[in-house]
């Protein structure tokens, strides 16, 4: 009887060491460490109203909505092809954000951004609606002004987690299939701000940007 328990027990441990095992490799991270590294370029870029401050990437929030957003920092997505057509292949992007100051206008948001065509195909934001903080998509409430942001992306499907300020663990608020296309981008923004006679103080500051490759 105790050695049936006991390669029982073995059967349960060696089956959860085999589902959980994989292996992380940092494709590309920037710190926002003074200056931006290779690769990033600058949408409709207003380099008076963006700068680095102790070790994080600040920029203002102005007034314009989606297609006409300042600052729009992109990427190419590159590193999604190929090999991420494997089913045992993903990449996970993740940053960190928040406002620096409460936000003060209907839907003032940062984030993370897939861009498709010039256009937001995807967001994972932080976002201000009626004087609450929600992270979207699926408007979950949060009781701070930011935190990590994390898209895992496997092929053609996604999953959007989120880990608000002073957490410790990620909630998924999303998963489904995206249509990507060979020139997407992935950006940081923050955009609806309010009008410049009252947007001094409206930072959204970034803290880093990674890209892991994930094999299991």
């Amino acid at each position: 009887m105790k050695s049936r328990i006991l390669i029982a027990c073995l059967f349960v441990v060696t089956s959860l060491v085999n589902s959980t095992a994989f292996t992380q490799e940092i494709v590309f991270e920037d710190r926002f460490e003074g200056s931006l590294k290779p690769g990033w370029v600058w949408m409709r870029e207003n380099s008076a109203c963006r700068r680095f401050v102790n070790n994080a990437l600040e920029i203002l929030t102005e007034p314009f909505s989606e297609r006409e957003a300042r600052n729009v920092l992109a990427r190419p997505l590159s590193f999604l092809r190929g090999a991420n057509e494997q089913e045992d292949c993903s990449y996970r992007i993740e940053t960190e954000c928040c406002f620096v100051t409460k936000p003060q206008t209907q839907y003032q948001q940062c984030g993370v951004y897939w861009i498709q065509n010039e256009r937001v195909l995807f967001k994972l934001v932080f976002e201000n609606v009626d004087g609450q903080m929600y992270v979207f998509p699926s408007k979950v409430p949060v009781n701070s002004q930011g935190g990590r942001l994390r898209l895992t992306v496997t092929g053609q499907y996604i999953v959007a987690e989120y880990c608000g300020q002073n957490e410790t663990s990620f909630r998924r608020v999303y998963e489904g299939r995206i249509e990507s296309a060979p020139n997407d981008k992935i950006s940081l923004q923050c955009w609806n701000g309010p009008q410049k006679s009252a947007n001094q103080d409206q930072w959204a500051r970034f803290f880093y940007f990674r890209v892991e490759k994930i094999k299991n």
